[in-house]
């Protein structure tokens, strides 16, 4: 059995030059179509192609008042009384108390 190599070229699909397209680094693009990225145009945009830009949702501290717990989430519904009325968001510095 034997076991050939493809030597075949693709487009960099940032730079747009002819490559080999075993020294190239691939991703599904926005149109869920793999996309060819040379060494060159990886190592420089790392982050691009990798999925949405957008910060994840971070999660904050909250105090709710009306059962004295303290939790950490995206949004400020109890998850102990399923209330909002009385929920604050945690201080941690002293800035934020002045």
């Amino acid at each position: 059995m034997i076991m050939m190599l493809s030597n075949s070229q693709v487009q960099c699909s940032d730079c747009r030059k002819s490559v080999n397209k075993q020294d190239t680094f691939t991703a599904l693009g926005g149109s869920r179509e793999l996309t060819y990225r040379c060494r060159a145009c990886y190592s420089v945009n790392k982050d691009l192609g990798l999925g949405s830009k957008e910060k994840p949702a971070i999660k904050k501290e909250y105090f709710c008042g009306r059962c004295k717990y303290k939790f950490k989430s995206m949004g400020n519904l109890c998850p102990y009384c399923s209330k909002q009325d009385q929920v604050l968001e945690q201080v941690h510095s002293v800035m934020d108390l002045l």
